[in-house]
């Protein structure tokens, strides 16, 4: 039997309601050529059970069952190794995956060989599945190489990345990070080819009280800000992240507040006028920023008017098309209805 092309790779560990529709928007895509590895880490609610009648109807599901709970990074390398796919593409236990995500993924790397990565846009469910809004993220290879140092420039349950990279190393995601593994992951892929994502949302991640970021506030601080001090050091070789500069960084993630917008602009702007300076290539970055600007202003809106319209305005100033779309998607597609899936 050949080997497939991709391996999806999901990790589970009590995926409760949600399970069920999250592996049947993998087994409706429409690309056919992938197996379906998944790693259920010592579920206690009944998950097992559901994978178990879920592999025994489709061929192309891989189970592997832990008697341990070893934590998703630890799931996640132990997929890798069973993976037997050129390409790795990831779906969390409780997102959604549109049919032809695969489909079109593909057929970019095919497109563009020296990708190692690429990503897609997104939308934001709640956990009655309803839009409550959107995930942009930076386009280009430079915009995303621009953005590494802010915040996660992919999607982790959107992404396809090679198995190996061009070196023939193996890729595995660092078991020091728990709940950053795949951001510190996309800033090391970086450094071996070039990264992407598509403008198309074409995976929906479900925003969930109970997940890990959320559980564990005070552990993704810590990893955000690690990861973002590496990623600073790359685009500006030599030079510490300071802490006036990391305490801003990590405000702009977590939403920024007004009296704390006009010191993250001056840091902001100072910024992009240094790496304007190594990298004159700017046109793949103004859409990275406006995405930057774009989230900004969204969590400047309950408290701050005058910042929220100077993010806004900045936004349309670094890429006005992009800009409209992001505006017209929220204002005219949030009420589409959500995917619905019924492979099993």
């Amino acid at each position: 039997m050949s080997a497939p092309e991709v391996s999806v790779l999901m990790t589970v560990f009590n995926g409760g309601e949600f399970l069920v529709s999250a592996v049947d928007s993998i087994l409706c895509q429409t690309w056919q050529d992938f197996e379906f590895v998944i790693v259920d880490d010592a579920s206690t609610d009944g998950s097992v059970e559901v994978l178990s009648r879920l592999a025994s109807k489709d061929s192309r599901i891989r189970l592997f069952c832990n008697a341990q709970n070893t934590g998703q990074t630890a799931c996640l390398n132990q997929g890798l190794g069973e993976a037997r796919g050129r390409w790795i593409a990831r779906q969390d236990a409780d997102d959604l995956s549109l049919p032809e995500r695969l489909q079109a993924q593909m057929a970019h790397v095919r497109r563009f060989p020296g990708l190692v990565l690429l990503g897609t846009n997104g939308w934001i469910l709640d956990e009655e599945g309803t839009r409550t809004g959107l995930i942009h993220v930076p386009l280009s290879d430079a915009g995303i190489r621009w953005a590494m140092a802010f915040q996660n420039p992919f999607i982790h349950t959107g992404v396809v990345f090679r198995k190996e990279l061009p070196s023939g190393n193996a890729v595995r995601y660092c078991e020091d990070f728990r709940i950053c593994q795949d951001w510190e992951l996309w800033s090391r892929l970086a450094d071996e080819g070039q990264v992407a994502n598509l403008p198309d949302r074409l995976v929906c991640y479900r925003d969930r009280k109970d997940s890990l970021s959320h559980q564990f506030s005070e552990s993704t601080r810590r990893e955000c800000r690690a990861v973002a001090a590496t990623a600073w050091k790359k685009n500006f070789p030599g030079e510490e992240m300071t802490g006036e500069a990391a305490a801003l960084l990590e405000g702009f993630r977590c939403g920024l507040r007004p009296a704390q917008f006009w010191s993250f602009l001056s840091l902001y702007s100072c910024s992009r006028r240094r790496w304007a300076v190594r990298h004159p290539e700017r046109a793949g970055e103004r859409q990275a920023e406006a995405v930057h600007w774009i989230q900004a202003a969204g969590g400047l809106i309950s408290g701050g008017r005058l910042p929220a319209c100077e993010a806004m305005l900045r936004a349309f100033l670094a890429s006005p098309r992009w800009t409209f779309g992001a505006v017209w998607d929220r204002v005219f597609r949030m009420k589409e209805a959500s995917p619905k899936f019924s492979a099993s």
